[in-house]
């Protein structure tokens, strides 16, 4: 046995230093007590007023720094996200890695058949939930609810109700309004068996966006609230612009966030002590040739890797973005952008990662890229994975008996760890090659139209499919449908 060996389990990365994370911390404390923030929800300005906040003006609630560090102590450090089926399946600590998730309902859908963009319809939310549930670098889902086929009434249960038949993993997800929550939790309840069995272990999550700058809407803090109450996990982020909605400058932008935050963060914890949060924010530029926001933009991923650091120093899961791109296709940009924001992410150690797959400025879901960037996190592992020297990684002995000019091929320590070698699956190493050979978007294309067409999730029983299909009905009727509209 080695005395005091220091070994690393994965790469040292580092973008803050302590001092800089402390710094942004004691920032966002002093906007949250000198600024102040607008709240729309009179229930959190009542919570916050009987805790002690400045709630004289709703448009500058002033909150003293004793309640922010005190709900950051007792947010949970550790949430656990099940499947379906009630396993645990993503550990949030700070500690396990990142795990990345995609989304299967945008606006537009990049059909792997015709090869271009089209309207995403129903149907193609379950044909990408299927691909999310066999890909084993995919371990969970967010859901935008952004598809046009039908009514945006019922457009977020829908898409949760799509993902859950086609898809054992966890799923957060946008939700529409407080109203659409309650309907989703009753949904998520009859496929757990009760609430209290959901409660105990979470397969769904919801989410809610404070403004830039600084405003926390009514519909978000009653989403939040609800949260709260029924003790799910819940993502807080906001999306704010530098050089528009903050400052153009990266502390700044930070800053605000971590404020935007922390403001929703201490009215959780007042409606609920310990209920679940996970730490979010897609802080990015502007693109000032365009107004876009840049999903492809180093600086989404920089800021991102920063506010991860000063959500660890909090011991808070932190959401964050990657394998995305604002090429239309997948392509060389694609595959550039998506390289870079996984490697950021896993190097970082941002906890629940999302959009996978997304194109063209997030308006659009790609299958064929969800795939992709599944190969690309299975490369990045192999460096995350660091280095253990032992006597079996390090043989000196047989190094010894082999010698010079020696062969390792035939011996039984090479057939024991080549297995181990990284092995891609869309990716051509071909030594010779075909007059026609097929290359990387041959081979992707194909991998992704035979998981489409033959992968089957793990169906939910007959008697929670009736339950779920009688809702689906009423949701229908609501809005004056009889069934989806169908792709042409």
């Amino acid at each position: 046995m080695r005395a005091n060996y220091v070994q690393y389990n994965s790469p040292q990365f580092r973008l803050l230093s302590e001092s800089q994370v402390k710094e942004l911390h004691y920032a966002a404390l002093q906007i949250l007590e000198k600024t102040g923030v607008l709240y729309e929800c009179q229930e959190a300005i009542d919570l916050l007023a009987e805790a002690g906040a400045d709630t004289s003006d709703f448009k500058r609630v002033k909150i003293p720094s004793h309640l922010v560090e005190s709900a950051i102590r007792m947010a949970p450090k550790t949430i656990t996200l099940y499947s379906r089926e009630g396993n645990p399946a993503v550990v949030l600590n700070g500690q396990t890695g990142s795990h990345f998730g995609s989304m299967p309902d945008c606006p537009e859908y990049v059909d792997p058949y015709l090869k271009k963009r089209r309207v995403c319809y129903v149907e193609d939310i379950a044909s990408t939930a299927r691909v999310i549930d066999a890909l084993p670098n995919i371990e969970w889902s967010y859901l935008a609810t952004g598809h046009r086929t039908i009514p945006g009434e019922i457009a977020d249960k829908v898409s949760l109700l799509q993902f859950i038949l086609n898809s054992t993993k966890p799923v957060i997800a946008e939700i529409n309004d407080a109203v659409s929550l309650r309907e989703m939790i009753d949904l998520c309840t009859i496929v757990a068996g009760s609430e209290e069995e959901l409660r105990r272990k979470p397969f769904f999550g919801g989410s809610s966006e404070p403004v830039t700058p600084l405003v926390q809407g009514k519909n978000a803090m009653e989403k939040s609230l609800i949260c709260a109450e029924k003790g799910i996990p819940n993502v807080i982020y906001s999306m704010p612009l530098a050089g528009a909605t903050t400052p153009a400058t990266y502390p700044a932008v930070l800053a605000l966030v971590i404020a935007e935050v922390l403001s929703q963060l201490v009215v959780v914890q007042l409606k609920n002590p310990g209920a679940p949060v996970i730490f979010g924010s897609m802080p990015n530029i502007m693109e000032m040739r365009t107004t876009i926001f840049p999903y492809g933009a180093p600086e989404l991923s920089f800021l991102i890797a920063s506010l991860t650091e000063v959500c660890h120093y909090y011991q808070l899961p932190m959401f964050g973005t990657a394998g995305c791109t604002d090429a239309e296709m997948v392509d060389a940009q694609a595959g550039a952008e998506t390289t870079y924001q996984v490697l950021m992410s896993a190097m970082s150690g941002a906890d629940l990662v999302h959009d996978v797959g997304l194109v063209y400025h997030a308006t659009t879901i790609s299958p064929e890229l969800i795939v992709f960037v599944n190969e690309i996190i299975d490369m990045v592992r192999v460096s995350m994975n660091g280095l253990t020297i032992n006597e079996e990684t390090l043989p000196l002995e047989l190094i010894d008996r082999i010698g010079p000019r020696g062969t390792y091929l035939s011996e039984q320590h090479t057939r024991n760890h080549f297995r181990k070698f990284w092995s891609p699956t869309i990716f051509d190493r071909s030594m010779t090659k075909d007059i026609d050979p097929k290359q990387c978007a041959d081979l992707l294309n194909e991998k992704t139209i035979k998981i489409m067409e033959t992968h089957q999730p793990k169906p939910l029983s007959e008697v929670v499919l009736k339950e779920l299909q009688k809702m689906e009905v009423n949701w229908l009727k609501r809005v004056g449908l009889k069934e989806y509209p169908k792709k042409t």
